[in-house]
């Protein structure tokens, strides 16, 4: 008995399948992420520091942006990320200079070590899953990528836990650069399929 050839699919209405899939899955993921607003810098909030009183203000270019009605960032030392549909707020405080232990992993021989501190504050009613945050810097006027510091449990250990509403997480993270490189730019991402990273340009 003669085998039976199975119908063919035509090409062209296979292309138009996966184009169509394609352009929805896109368009669901576009309409998905959450872009951050911007809140200024407060005297005395967590994640604040006595450094961040000259970077209080928004910096020239987002003086432009907020003229424009942008509100992309980058934003200031001490400036907030706010997700209102998440329900979460993110400041990121002024970088300040200091010395590794000899414990220390990630810190590189010539280079000036900075921390800074990353506050999450949950403003929804539900709780938010603090283990997917990350924090990725940039240094200099070419934005090279710069390794994370970690020593012991004090710098670069992150996030742990789940966050409840109205609670408050800080965590204190560290970052090589270049002596002189004069910015340190700061990407904190939640990781969620839901939101956009947020950015923060910090003077050195």
């Amino acid at each position: 008995m003669p085998a039976r050839a199975l119908p063919r699919k035509h090409p062209l209405f296979v292309t138009a399948v996966t184009a169509a899939t394609v352009l929805t899955l896109g368009a669901l993921g576009a309409c998905s992420l959450e872009e951050p607003t911007t809140e200024k810098a407060r005297t005395g909030k967590a994640g604040s520091s006595s450094s961040e009183g000259k970077q209080s203000g928004p910096s020239a270019d987002r003086k432009k942006q907020q003229k424009n009605g942008g509100d992309s960032g980058p934003r200031a030392a001490g400036e907030s990320a706010l997700y209102a549909d998440k329900g979460l707020k993110v400041t990121v405080s002024a970088p300040e200079p200091f010395t590794p232990s000899v414990y220390a992993a990630g810190h590189k021989s010539g280079q000036q070590a900075h921390k800074l501190r990353v506050t999450l504050e949950n403003t929804g009613d539900t709780k938010i899953d603090t283990v997917l945050v990350t924090v990725g810097a940039r240094q200099g006027e070419d934005g090279e990528t710069t390794a994370g510091i970690f020593d012991g449990e004090t710098v670069g250990s992150g996030f742990t836990g789940k966050l409840l509403p109205g609670k408050r997480a800080t965590a204190t993270y560290g970052f090589d650069a270049p002596r002189g490189a004069g910015t340190l730019d700061i990407e904190v991402s939640v990781n969620d399929f839901e939101t956009e990273p947020a950015q923060w340009s910090l003077k050195l």
